[in-house]
């Protein structure tokens, strides 16, 4: 091709013919100007696919966490909801001084000062914002719902945690004064193991002032952890929002 062009140039330049030389070197400018935008186009609708399919391969790893995430956050909902429950009746059955049921107080007690693992996982919502694609999120609400959702991840693990910095510092307190000493007979079962341990509440306990901090865990439990619900319930809705646009998202 190129031999053909310049075999064309120089007939023309030997005939004199210059005036349709000239022309012919603008049209040749021309083709090639074109070629190279034709080429341009191409290369620029190569570079947006891989993009795209980079894109679409961060949103793959978001939803992988954001299902994970879930099944937590409904574990949770499950869990407080029960630790509601149990804390409310223990409440009552120490209120009411029956002994009647003493793993039901101890369970109680251990569920609102025993720390509960939190594992929602952001590597992906990390990748996608350390890899600079989501400025080429063209979908404004996929984009959004990706914020939604972390912003509810982030206030469930704001409320837990201040609820367990309130629990652990009443823990603490109770330590001090010697209640749980008292409560689980350390001095008369020295050995038992965290998850076989069983309290020994009794009318004698009721006197002593760790019973009103332990009363005061177990409202919070009943009246917060009902609460914390809410939020994992919500955490749940942005996630399933969230999921279903990723999955349409083309």
């Amino acid at each position: 091709m190129i031999k053909f062009f310049r075999k064309i140039r120089q007939k023309l330049l030997s005939e004199n013919k210059f005036s349709k030389y000239l022309i012919y070197a603008v049209g040749e400018i021309i083709l090639v100007v074109i070629g190279i935008l034709i080429a341009l186009q191409v290369n620029n609708q190569n570079q947006i696919k891989n993009e795209k399919k980079a894109l679409k391969n961060y949103l793959e790893k978001i939803a992988i966490n954001v299902k994970n995430d879930i099944k937590v956050a409904e574990f949770m909902i499950q869990t407080r909801t029960q630790q509601s429950l149990l804390c409310a009746q223990a409440t009552e059955l120490i209120s009411k001084k029956d002994w009647s049921d003493q793993r039901k107080i101890t369970n109680a007690i251990f569920a609102m000062i025993i720390e509960q693992p939190l594992n929602f996982n952001r590597s992906g919502f990390e990748s996608l914002k350390n890899s600079g694609y989501l400025q080429h999120l063209d979908d404004s609400e996929i984009e959004e719902l990706i914020y939604n959702y972390y912003n509810s991840v982030d206030k469930v693990i704001f409320e837990e945690t201040s609820l367990q910095v309130w629990a652990n510092d009443l823990d603490l307190e109770l330590h001090k004064i010697g209640f749980f000493s008292s409560w689980l007979e350390l001095e008369k079962r020295p050995n038992q193991k965290m998850r076989e341990a069983l309290g020994n509440y009794t009318d004698m306990l009721t006197e002593h002032k760790g019973n009103d901090i332990v009363l005061s865990i177990l409202y919070r439990g009943f009246l917060f952890t009902a609460e914390l619900t809410g939020f994992y319930e919500e955490q749940v809705t942005f996630g399933n929002e969230l999921l279903t646009a990723i999955e349409n998202y083309n």
